[in-house]
């Protein structure tokens, strides 16, 4: 069985920008899909949480020429870049994109804002924001924005966002910016029908970066509201652990957990190198284990719990 999902309907033609209708990630799809620095890249979400159970069957292809399959695969040269992901129902989906090359990596701000029963644009772009390392406080909004190194020209980019597992709400504020809400907020009409607390928590967003031409690069964002402990960087995800990161590295070992992230990270110990980490198959050598592997299922669930991992953190 075959389903096709051109990634332009999954980035641009969905959601215009500012409206109050966000994008959640629900089931099994193909979430984002590029090529960075010359290698096939794809974000697979595996409609469980942010884990996969079964290893999702990639290929690749350039205007319809075999390029390999799993990860890793390299590009040269412009088409159209095609990816079949099997799922573990047997269904394939598909989706395509221009090649181009990827914008530059950006960085994330974070801001608490204190919003209150007034939700419009408006509103919200009125609210003051005062920036924070991590979290924001109990009943504020987190606002995420994003920033590129001097040079690059940010309007010519457009940012799309998706909710893992629709936790949380998340609303645009700016080109590159939108607030996330511990809240599940119904709209009708574009006015707010009900709001409910989600309660306080990390809530991890996909960040779509486009550039129009077929340059992609995204990440896995965390908004952080009124977490109390330690929490440190990981990429652009933020980790509940207590430990020192000041050499950069902090090793856990990967157990079982029953909720969106499907594995917990235990024993956190900071290392001065890589020695403590357990060879595994599905991840590459010599190198810092990254939790977006987990996410878009590179590794899966079961070949992860009990390994012990080192992660690079700041």
């Amino acid at each position: 069985m075959r389903r096709l999902l051109p990634l332009l309907a999954l980035g641009v033609a969905c959601q215009e920008p500012f409206d109050v209708q966000r994008k959640d990630l629900g089931p099994f799809r193909i979430a984002a899909l590029g090529v960075v620095d010359g290698t096939a890249e794809a974000a697979v979400w595996s409609g469980l949480g942010a884990y996969h159970d079964v290893t999702p069957i990639l290929s690749w292809s350039l205007d319809g020429q075999p390029l390999g399959e799993g990860w890793e695969v390299p590009v040269t040269g412009e088409g159209t870049l095609a990816l079949d992901v099997t799922d573990p129902d047997g269904v394939v989906h598909r989706a395509t994109v221009s090649v181009g090359a990827a914008p530059p990596a950006f960085t994330v701000d974070r801001a608490a804002v204190a919003l209150g029963e007034d939700l419009s644009l408006e509103a919200r772009r009125a609210a003051p924001a005062e920036p924070v390392d991590a979290t924001a406080p109990s009943g504020q909004a987190m606002r995420l924005s994003l920033s590129f190194p001097g040079g690059t020209d940010a309007e010519a980019l457009s940012l799309r966002w998706m909710s893992a597992g629709g936790q949380g709400t998340l609303l645009e504020v700016e080109p590159l910016a939108a607030d996330v809400l511990a809240e599940e907020v119904v709209f009708d009409d574009g006015e707010v029908a009900s709001r409910v607390d989600a309660g306080d928590g990390i809530y991890t967003q996909l960040a779509l970066v486009l550039d129009g031409q077929g340059g992609n690069r995204w990440s896995w964002v965390d908004a952080a509201i009124g977490v109390d402990g330690a929490l440190l960087h990981h990429e652009d995800r933020l980790l509940p652990l207590d430990a020192d990161p000041s050499t950069g590295l902090v090793a856990v070992t990967l157990e079982e957990s029953d909720d969106l992230w499907g594995v917990a990270l235990t024993d956190p110990t900071p290392v001065g190198d890589l020695s403590a980490q357990q060879a595994l198959a599905c991840a590459p050598a010599g190198q810092p284990f990254r939790l977006a592997w987990v996410v878009q299922g590179r590794c899966t669930r079961g070949e992860l719990l009990g390994a012990r991992v080192v992660l690079g953190v700041r």
